[in-house]
């Protein structure tokens, strides 16, 4: 059965080319537009996904993990007398106006985290290519994406500029680290953080306060005494990433649109493997009313019909999942992300399975319905 479909569907090499043609770029599609939303959702929770932190603590009002309220400190001390909390640090999170080089200005994020030289801060820049993080504890020292280089119009270590009117040095440049918004991601301490500020007031502004649990404790216990403080809402780091990525994702409407081309792009290739493969049925209408003629059951027939859409699924797969990865090179230059992961080019292959199944739907009706005696008809 194999073989006569290969032959069947190589006997016509132009229109097996574009079969397969339609369902590579129907791959492509489908890998490169799921990969780019699963990026997406990556670089939406960078910074929660690579806090050490067990709980999380904002205010309970709060949607956005981005354009979050900040509340007074004092609401950070309540929560660092909780029972069963080991350690809690305070984090700001809000935006600025940095000076660029030229005399304009550019929208930021401001990271505040607290720096000390005794232990490891519960959220720090990571991926460090150059420089020295440990500089963050000194007055208006800030770590910056080496991505955002151009941006930024920053050109090394050292270079020195204004954020909200205030003396601002780059101490280390990261890699990989992009925030979903169009605004450069800048860490530094909680300190030059509220320097960098103004605009949140002289109250001590804490958008987020970390907690790290004691051994030996839940922390879910931990996380429902926070929850019983007024105000106040506690997550663990997963559940705050899996909040921030449903944010973006249903909120913004960004899961739709790129699920929708994926989409788009399964329907492509059903259309385009389902004519071919009906309209090499048609050429062929008269052979296999032969097969049935000469005994053939249905099942063989199909099984044909069937193994046509394998190969063509198979060798679309074949050369669409390599175009889905140049795509991905392409697009990192753009800097975007788009994460392709084993599962998803399994996911994608069954899709691509069962989509040229469907396909081969008409083909098999048309088949099945054909009388035998037909052949023998002038």
């Amino acid at each position: 059965m194999w073989n006569l479909a290969r032959k069947l569907l190589l006997h016509d090499r132009l229109r097996f080319a574009v079969a397969i043609a339609g369902v590579s770029v129907s791959v492509m599609l489908v890998l490169v537009q799921v990969g780019l939303y699963f990026g997406f959702m990556d670089t939406a929770s960078s910074i929660i996904d690579a806090s050490k932190a067990d709980i999380w603590v904002g205010k309970k009002s709060n949607d956005s993990f981005e354009f979050s309220t900040p509340f007074d400190e004092r609401a950070f001390y309540k929560v660092k007398s909780v029972p069963g909390v080991e350690h809690a640090e305070r984090v700001l999170i809000n935006f600025a106006q940095f000076k660029l080089a030229d005399g304009g200005d550019l929208g930021v994020q401001i990271v505040g985290i607290e720096t000390s030289p005794d232990r490891h801060p519960l959220l720090t820049p990571w991926n460090i290519v150059d420089g020295d993080p440990r500089r963050l504890s000194e007055p208006g020292a800030i770590v910056v994406d080496r991505s955002e280089y151009k941006k930024l119009m920053i050109d090394r270590v050292g270079h020195k500029a204004e954020v909200s009117g205030v003396r601002a040095e780059v101490a280390a440049l990261s890699e990989g680290i992009r925030s979903f918004t169009t605004s450069p991601i800048v860490f530094t301490d909680i300190r030059s953080a509220r320097s960098f500020l103004p605009q949140l007031g002289g109250s001590e502004p804490v958008t987020y306060v970390l907690v790290d649990v004691k051994d030996g404790v839940s922390i879910d216990e931990v996380k429902a005494r926070i929850n019983a403080l007024p105000h106040l809402a506690a997550y663990t780091r997963s559940e705050m990433s899996s909040r921030t990525r449903s944010y973006w994702s249903t909120r913004t409407g960004v899961g739709a649109g790129f699920f929708t081309t994926a989409v788009l792009g399964i329907i492509v290739g059903f259309v385009v493997v389902g004519q071919i493969l009906y309209s090499g049925t048609l050429q062929y209408i008269r052979e296999y009313g032969t097969l049935k003629a000469m005994g053939a059951r249905n099942s063989a027939v199909v099984k044909v019909i069937l193994s046509q859409a394998m190969i063509s699924a198979a060798l679309g797969f074949a050369v669409g999942a390599p175009l889905a990865m140049g795509m991905r090179v392409a697009m990192k230059g753009a800097n975007l992300t788009v994460a392709l992961t084993p599962d998803l080019y399994i996911a994608t292959a069954i899709v691509t399975v069962v989509m040229c199944s469907f396909a081969a739907v008409l083909s098999i009706v048309k088949v099945l319905r054909l009388d035998p005696a037909s052949v023998f008809k002038a």
